[in-house]
């Protein structure tokens, strides 16, 4: 009895009759796939590497490996290079600070995005990638912490600053919580870009006047390059009055570190030369898009993060230079850092290994097709005569 309760039941699934398609490999059905996957992938390939190869981008490294000789920095000086730890987050543009013009030889046409990309940061290692509080990023107050380790106090010897205030509020013996906490907040990217000077195919030159109706310091929109569902739901600022210590807790833009960066409140003015917001802040804290793009952590360990967008034309022959702040340091990973600006097609940014792919495993597919078929034809082999096949359908 025991042992028939034990028994499969009598359907299709459990007794394996379920029906089921093969295909016979016969030559012309191999060849004939081979043909088709070839015909298909390497128009693909070609419209795909055609428009990569459209794709208008410049890249220039300012910081990082084999920026040490004179050489490869004569044409952007050396202030942008940071060879020491204690050389970084000085906001000092004078000393810290760089000019990196972009000679556009083709035309770009808006809109025109610019990135910063950093070679050998590891955003996708286990550690750093979970080291975040979802819950106080969407303004959870009393969300635990425990996620946030190892980076969930400042140390002591730091000052918490009231924003773009000069001198710093409270003392540097304190030892305060992070809020937000975590690796991925506190590593945020906090090197600036301005747009300093545009010199036009015809030579007609701009710099404290307008272009095309805005000023050069405005050129770049920073608003709209974060995701929408990340805008929407993800980050939401904490109330303050609902935090239990906060002469003890260090907001994101009283970070030394991040005060010119994040500004403290929806409307705040900016500071020429100084803050990142060139306009008045469109949002504060956590939902800045500069932080809420850095937050989305990179696959791989050389990326590229939006930082704006330019909606005018670029001609060829322009001169766009950049005034670049240089805080954030690269030397102590190895690391690089460039600034590039580019165009998109529909699919994208540059990507030609996507179009060489295709047109790589087409011409496979076909050279295969071909070699299948001269072996049919020359040296055939008789094969069985599927008429013949029993097929039982009690096992």
């Amino acid at each position: 009895m025991d042992e028939k309760s034990r028994k499969p039941e009598d359907t299709p699934f459990k007794q394996q009759k379920l029906k089921a398609w093969q295909p016979i490999l016969t030559p012309n059905w191999v060849i004939g796939t081979f043909a088709i996957v070839g015909l298909i992938f390497i128009p693909i390939g070609v419209v795909l590497h055609t428009e990569s190869d459209n794709v208008v981008e410049y890249s220039i490294q300012y910081d990082g490996n084999g920026m040490t000789s004179s050489s490869n920095i004569v044409n952007i000086g050396s202030g942008c290079y940071l060879s020491e730890v204690d050389e970084g987050d000085s906001f000092n543009v004078e000393e810290r600070g760089c000019r990196i013009t972009f000679n556009i030889e083709k035309d770009m046409k808006a809109p025109v995005y610019l990135y910063y990309q950093l070679d050998n940061f590891y955003q996708n290692h286990r550690r750093y990638v979970q080291s975040r509080s979802d819950a106080q990023l969407r303004g959870d107050a009393t969300a635990s912490i425990s996620d946030c380790s190892p980076m969930v106090k400042s140390g002591t010897g730091v000052f918490k600053y009231n924003s773009t205030a000069v001198k710093p509020i409270g003392d540097n013996t304190t030892d305060y919580t992070l809020m937000p906490c975590g690796l991925i907040v506190n590593s945020l990217f906090n090197d600036i870009y301005w747009v300093n000077k545009l010199v036009t195919g015809d030579e007609t030159y701009y710099q404290n006047d307008t272009y095309q109706g805005k000023t050069l310091v405005n050129l770049v929109d920073q608003t709209g390059i974060a995701w929408k569902s990340d805008v929407e739901t993800k980050f939401q600022n904490i109330n303050l009055d609902e935090l239990a210590d906060a002469d003890n807790t260090m907001m994101l833009w009283q970070n030394p570190r991040y005060r010119y960066i994040i500004p403290m409140y929806k409307g705040q003015e900016p500071i020429a030369n100084k803050t990142a917001w060139t306009t008045n802040a469109p949002a504060y804290g956590v939902q800045d898009e500069h932080f809420i793009v850095w937050m989305r952590t990179a696959g791989l360990p050389s990326f590229r993060k939006l930082y704006g967008r330019i909606d005018t034309d670029l001609a060829a022959g322009t001169k766009l230079e950049f005034l670049v702040s240089s805080n954030f340091v690269v030397s102590t990973f190895q690391g690089k850092k460039s600034i590039v600006i580019s165009t998109t097609s529909w699919f994208g940014g540059r990507n030609p290994f996507l179009g060489i792919a295709y047109i790589i495993v087409g011409a496979l597919c076909m050279v295969l097709a071909i070699l299948f078929f001269a072996k049919h034809k020359l040296s055939p082999r008789k094969l069985g005569d599927t008429r013949y096949l029993v097929w039982k359908n009690n096992h």
